[in-house]
């Protein structure tokens, strides 16, 4: 009698990877076009039943926290109807073993705690995790199954099918039945090419440690989406031969794995949400298949014990694009070199900071999320004038983080105590140009003279509205004010430059020309306060002098700004009452306060703010309303000179006053009794 061989088991399993992204961008889709890709593809699955496995990077999560909130009630909606699945993973996908096992381990920990915050995964324990490019090593079975990670670590981990076959001549096999080089159309064969074996899961074992390991099927990669009806035919021919081959069908586990964007067509792919939308439609309806939720059918299937597969990533990384199965073809490439030296040096100041009795937790936590930002598909190549060379991006996302290194300074501030006022100008992050620094009893700030002398960062000590430390934050600590400096740069690798398209990481102070060159005269020390003067590089129609000041009993940094007499000047300012309060929460709890001479916003809390006179200046209606994790304020003088706080914490109208009277007392100073530092 002929035995009846069941339906293949096939499971769908969706990476959405983007790094802090906005809109308006002239290059590329920004996160709205992203979201609404994301968004069609997942209710396809809900229409035709089809349940799926969903990874969103940590990055991306913070980016749609901002953005598009609804995204992740959609995303926690499909989880409560049961036929979405989320698989963990690192924060800001780093190529995982270019890295050591304790940075990997923070990058799993800080995405664990996204999936509990913002999806509702209880510990942000999830049982499948997802592999940065692919990339597979022996040594990730330890760091994946760590018991500091939440329920002890992973169960399972997504390889692509290749590496389950032994180096060699089973793997240099295994690739020649390949479907790689089908350019998109249907392969001309797919019978009698794919192992069977090689789609079965298998459980290793590695330090007494078990670890799933589950095959992502290349053969998939290539049939879907279904560019056409002979896509469909040549998918079910490929499923009933590899069916009819098994020796243990009911073993098989077909699973399809790859970029949402490409099944979007988002984010520079082609085209493909109607594509994908026929081979969902098969999938639901065909006999030949069963759809199924990964982890569900794994826990009822569990794996035979296997040997533990050698280093290896997807054929077009590894063989096509020559980064090596290890990687290495691209980490050793020499223009990745000084961006891997930055990034070591970083991670080590970092560690050094966690071991300072006098740096704060939540500054130090926030220098800490731009590297972990900064190996962002670490040493990536894109094509670039015929061969693959270092992406732009990367240069730019690597570059940026070090700025990690003023918010160190930041962090050992923080908590030094009491202090005079006292201003520097140095090259704080080692980018080759001088920043000036003010420091007080509760500002820090860094001002880009060179860059619209705009302040593009401003910690603030006492944040609370109270005046008293919130007790429920982790990290509790001081927070950044202005500057966004974790969202995305684009292409930009300088530092503290104001990015054009889109329009984004305004700082503070900025005027409508954030890209003339200031230069800030010796600061000049009076006790009590700190006063630097900036005037521009070459002659101004727009903008005479600025003068900046920390006072002693000013909570806030203190600015005079002198234009051409009866022109109007604007500036713009984006301000957040905690960073990284925002990166994580997005805008849940913010809510915007003010009074006749001051605007701001709260949460949890804390009170960021912009004091002004409004015998003087009005606030007007921002250009840039779009740059990133933070609040947009404008305000117009239309005499020509503006005067204003930035301060945080406990505000009032009688406050307010006071202070700019205080600090009109230093800015209108023509020459005060001076000590230079």
């Amino acid at each position: 009698m002929t035995r009846v061989r069941p339906p293949v088991a096939v499971a769908f399993v969706h990476h959405a990877n983007q790094l802090v992204i906005g809109d308006g961008y002239a290059d590329r889709d920004g996160i709205t076009a992203v979201c609404r890709g994301y968004t069609a593809v997942l209710r396809l699955h809900r229409r035709f039943k089809v349940p799926c496995a969903l990874h969103l990077s940590g990055t991306l999560i913070e980016a749609l926290a901002w953005h598009h909130p609804e995204f992740l009630t959609e995303v926690r909606t499909g989880r409560a109807e049961g036929w979405l699945t989320l698989i963990g993973g690192t924060y800001a996908e780093p190529v995982m073993p270019l890295h050591d096992p304790a940075a990997n381990t923070r990058q799993l920990l800080a995405m664990a705690d996204l999936l509990r915050h913002h999806l509702a995964v209880p510990d942000g324990a999830t049982s499948t995790a997802w592999l940065p490019e692919r990339v597979w090593d022996p040594a990730l079975a330890a760091q994946l199954t760590d018991r500091s990670l939440p329920h002890g670590g992973f169960r399972r981990v997504l390889v692509d099918d290749r590496v389950l076959a032994p180096p060699g001549s089973a793997r240099a096999l295994a690739d020649r039945h390949g479907p790689y080089g089908a350019a998109g159309g249907p392969p001309v064969n797919v019978t009698g090419l794919a192992d069977p074996a090689l789609l079965q899961p298998r459980q290793i074992t590695v330090e007494g440690r078990e670890l799933q390991m589950v095959p992502i099927c290349s053969h998939l990669r290539y049939l879907i989406p279904a560019r056409s009806l002979e896509h469909l035919w040549a998918l079910e021919e490929f499923v009933a031969d590899v069916r009819s081959r098994a020796d243990h069908p009911e073993r098989l586990l077909l699973v399809y794995a790859d970029d949402l964007e490409r099944t979007a067509g988002v984010a520079g792919w082609e085209p493909a949400l109607a594509d994908y939308r026929r081979v969902i439609r098969w999938f639901g309806q065909h006999p030949l298949v069963q759809p199924v939720a990964l982890d569900a059918w794994l826990d009822v299937h569990p794996p035979r014990p296997g040997p533990v597969p050698a280093v290896g990533t997807y054929f077009e990384l590894a063989v096509d694009w020559r980064a090596g199965e290890d990687y290495r073809g691209w980490a050793d490439n020499p223009q990745w070199h000084p961006y891997a030296t930055l990034l070591a040096e970083l991670e080590s100041q970092i560690r050094a900071a966690r071991g300072w009795d006098k740096a704060d937790a939540r500054l130090t936590a926030l220098a800490e999320r731009l590297v972990m930002a900064g190996t962002h598909e670490t040493a990536w190549h894109d094509q670039q004038d015929g061969q693959r060379q270092l992406a732009p991006w990367v240069r730019a996302t690597a570059s940026h983080a070090r700025l990690a290194r003023p918010l160190l300074a930041a962090a050992r501030w923080a908590t030094a105590g009491s202090r005079t006022p006292e201003a520097t100008v140095c090259d704080i992050d080692g980018d080759g140009t001088e920043e000036l620094i003010l420091a007080g009893g509760d500002v820090w700030c860094l001002v880009a003279p060179g860059e619209g002398a705009r302040v593009c960062l401003l910690a603030h000590r006492c944040p609370e509205r109270t005046g008293r430390t919130a007790p429920d934050l982790d990290p509790p600590g001081a927070a950044v004010i202005v500057g966004n400096p974790v969202d995305h740069w684009n292409l930009q690798e300088e530092l503290h430059r104001f990015m054009d398209v889109p329009p984004a990481h305004p700082g503070a102070l900025a005027d409508h020309h954030p890209h003339l060159a200031w230069h800030p005269r010796p600061p000049v020390h009076t006790g009590h306060a700190v006063t630097v003067d900036l005037l521009p590089a070459a002659p101004s129609p727009f903008m005479r002098k600025r003068r900046y000041a920390l006072i002693a009993g000013v909570p806030a940094l203190a600015s005079c700004l002198h234009g051409v007499p009866a022109r109007p000047i604007t500036v713009e300012n984006l301000v957040v009452p905690d960073y990284l309060g925002a990166l994580r929460d997005g805008h849940a709890g913010i809510e915007q306060v003010g009074g006749g001479c001051w605007t701001g916003w709260r949460w949890t809390g804390r009170q960021c703010w912009i004091g002004y006179d409004p015998a003087q200046s009005h606030p007007t209606a921002p250009m840039w309303t779009a740059a990133g994790h933070g609040h947009p304020l404008a305000l117009t003088a239309e005499g020509g000179h503006l005067d204003l706080l930035i301060g945080a914490g406990p505000a009032h109208d009688s406050s307010v006053t006071a202070w700019l009277s205080t600090a009109r007392s230093v800015l209108h100073t023509s020459s005060p009794a001076t000590t230079t530092a």
